[in-house]
């Protein structure tokens, strides 16, 4: 059904007007009243049929709501399903837990000890020279050979201010000892906060590097 249309009335008779003037107004302001009543409810009627509509299109989004919802249930139960088919733990209670192969690999567990997501599966080993990025996102251990005089820089994961992690850089001098430069962000434990000498040629030396939210403090280690 169209939008129905109500014409609007001619020009209303008024006292003020003179004898002729008012019957020249009323009749054609007189005769436009019964198919306007009709323009009217006509237009009522469209209206509730809009209504009727918009009320068969809440019920049709309520039911596709509910059919979602059990869709996503019912994908929901059919992972755990699997996964429970495939000898997969249960993921209740284990919020943030590492899911790894047993020891004797015979299948998988939530890691509920430390050391089973702290142990490093590679170490960086590299001779480096001229700039030498320190991607932690990689390895938590890395053991350079300078070539020549080198400027580290950091590579870093999003921690929050209550994250915390620690990696290692070991410092491995050839025969000809260069010079290592570290980034200028870091805070050094040391006095004045002043980073700390390269190791000396062929000697060796490790720094404990800590990153908390966006701040990374380091300190040296073993030395020989």
């Amino acid at each position: 059904m169209a939008i129905p249309v109500v014409t609007p009335l001619p020009r209303a008779p008024s006292r003020a007007d003179g004898q002729e003037a008012f019957n020249q107004y009323a009749d054609p302001f007189i005769a436009a009243m019964p198919p306007m009543v009709v323009q009217v409810n006509a237009s009522l009627t469209w209206i509730g049929q809009q209504v009727t509509a918009i009320e068969g299109y809440a019920a049709t989004v309520s039911g596709n709501v509910a059919a979602a919802k059990a869709s996503a249930d019912s994908a929901a139960a059919i992972a755990a399903a699997i996964g429970s088919q495939a000898g997969l733990p249960s993921m209740a209670g284990n919020a943030r837990r590492a899911l790894a192969v047993n020891a004797n690999e015979t299948g998988v567990s939530y890691q509920t000890l430390i050391m089973g997501s702290f142990i490093e599966p590679a170490m960086a080993t590299a001779s480096v020279s001229g700039t030498y990025a320190l991607n932690v996102n990689t390895t938590g251990f890395f053991s350079l050979t300078p070539t020549a005089a080198t400027t580290l820089t950091l590579s870093l994961p999003t921690l929050t201010t209550t994250q915390v992690m620690v990696f290692v850089v070991e410092i491995q001098q050839g025969s000809t000892a260069f010079a290592i430069t570290w980034p200028g962000s870091i805070v050094w434990t040391t006095p004045g906060g002043v980073a700390p000498t390269s190791p000396n040629a062929g000697k060796r030396a490790e720094y404990i590097l800590t990153v908390q939210g966006t701040t990374v403090k380091g300190r040296k280690g073993a030395s020989n």
